[in-house]
């Protein structure tokens, strides 16, 4: 049997960046609607509102270089929210905003210091307290927009400047403002799309995408370029000039697993591969790696504390590649796996052309014979905590 390189290399790419693949569950108490910053390879997530319907202010940080789960510090006591803004600014993650799952409405503003562990408080917002809003960063300012509170879904625009320290309040949306959508920044420039808006009682939806010029507070409409659809509760993320778009729910109630990655230069929209589990939202995003990982969530009634990731890149790279190798030992028909001692006590599947596993065993020591006589002869793929390693049986 001949296959061409060509054919190889798409067999390669496709079995490790077309698949879904589960990670180290998130450590703290399933939920949803947490809030997420990265600094470098290291990703908080925490906040969120649990399967108690309490709010929660912990956090955990996930390390995209060794895919693990390790405790950050919490918020302070009585700071516990669900619906904050969630960034990070210089190498400092901010938490700003969000409701107590009572009804309460924060203005608070907290900032973290990765080197210390510590949360300590900055300027309060001045308006009043509000959930659910959009924000983006442009250069060193912070434009924080919409959002919800008793009054009703929001259309105020606000920018905290990190040079001064202050807060100002700017034009107002040219819309019956946003709550649950999505936004981001490039270029220079801010964009927001979806949502729902205080139309119809807050029940109608923002169709469109619009984008910020903050050297004349001006929103332009730019839906024609760029449309992200008509749905909520999105997750998403940024890496330089790709943004990831995750799910949502649509006008029809439905849950979507769908994937979108938008190449912000050309503003051209790819599907990757939708989500091979069960349907989800509030899920918290970000990505690291070369990977687009998902944690936490809730499905149907059931709140999640499963993390995902899938490779987005044929040029994906993870630590564990170059700490696990296979070769075949053909007179006995046995695989030979290779690995460095973090790897002992890791399941490894054995997956055909398909994506299908046809075998799995743990590893129990760093240097292991596996019989794969059982097996047809062919093209196989080793996956030892998502890196994958390709041999011919």
């Amino acid at each position: 049997m001949k296959i061409s390189f060509s054919l190889l290399l798409f067999l390669s790419f496709w079995a490790r960046g077309q698949f879904w693949e589960q990670q180290a569950n998130f450590p703290g108490s399933p939920r949803d609607d947490g809030a997420q910053f990265s600094i470098g390879n290291l990703h908080f997530c925490g906040t969120g509102r649990g399967s108690d319907f309490a709010c929660t202010g912990d956090f955990f940080v996930y390390d995209s270089y060794n895919n693990t789960w390790n405790t950050a510090a919490a918020l302070p006591i009585w700071q516990e929210r669900q619906y904050a803004s969630a960034f990070s600014f210089e190498d400092k993650g901010y938490i700003l905003g969000g409701e107590n799952c009572n009804g309460y409405f924060f203005k608070s503003f907290w900032r973290y210091a990765p080197l210390s562990d510590t949360w300590e408080p900055m300027p309060e917002f001045p308006g009043s307290g509000r959930a659910g809003a959009q924000h983006f960063l442009i250069s060193s300012d912070l434009y924080w927009i919409g959002g919800r509170n008793d009054s009703g879904i929001l259309n105020e625009v606000w920018c905290f400047h990190f040079d001064t320290q202050q807060w100002e309040q700017l034009s107002n949306l040219p819309f019956a403002g946003i709550w649950r959508g999505l936004s981001f920044s490039f270029n220079s420039f801010g964009f927001i799309a979806c949502g729902r808006t205080n139309d119809q009682n807050q029940s109608a939806w923002n169709a469109d995408t619009w984008r910020y010029d903050p050297t004349t507070d001006q929103w332009s409409n730019i839906s024609t370029q760029l449309n992200f659809g008509t749905r909520m509760y999105l997750g998403s993320a940024q890496i330089d000039s790709l943004l990831f778009v995750f799910g949502g729910v649509n006008v029809n109630d439905n849950v979507l697993s769908s994937l979108e990655k938008i190449n912000l230069n050309t503003l051209q929209i790819e599907q990757l591969l939708p989500f091979s589990s069960s349907a989800r939202k509030g899920c918290m995003s970000f990505v690291g790696n070369d990977f687009f990982h998902l944690t936490t969530g809730i499905s149907a009634n059931d709140r999640l504390n499963e993390t995902w990731r899938i490779a987005y890149s044929p040029e994906a790279q993870i630590l564990e590649s170059e700490l696990f190798d296979v070769a075949m030992n053909l007179q006995d028909a046995a695989l030979v796996i290779e690995c460095s001692p973090g790897l002992i006590g890791e399941e490894l599947n054995i997956r055909d052309v398909q994506g299908r596993i046809v075998m799995l065993e743990v590893i129990g020591k760093t240097k292991q014979v596996f019989p794969v006589d059982f097996l047809p002869s062919g093209l196989y793929f080793a996956e030892l905590r998502g890196s994958l390693r390709q041999f011919w049986r």
